[in-house]
């Protein structure tokens, strides 16, 4: 009998990718962290830590991370 995928599993692979989304639509609107940063509504040095796969994010920061890359 096979399992159907925990709805968890993809808000994992979500939240594993984020950073490389987050970093893609960055370059791709030619935009400098600080700029994106300020669009998103956090610290620029957050968004460059995460972006580099630093600390990670707090739930105060997917949120608004999540919207700006579904923009």
């Amino acid at each position: 009998m096979s399992e159907k995928p925990s709805p968890y599993a993809d808000i994992i692979g979500v939240l594993t990718l984020l950073p490389a989304l987050v970093r893609e639509k960055r370059r791709r609107e030619g935009l400098s962290v600080r700029a994106a940063a300020k669009q998103v509504g956090i610290p620029y040095q957050n968004l460059s830590r995460y972006e580099r796969g630093g600390d990670a994010v707090l739930g105060t920061t997917v949120l608004p991370l999540l919207k700006w890359v579904a923009q």
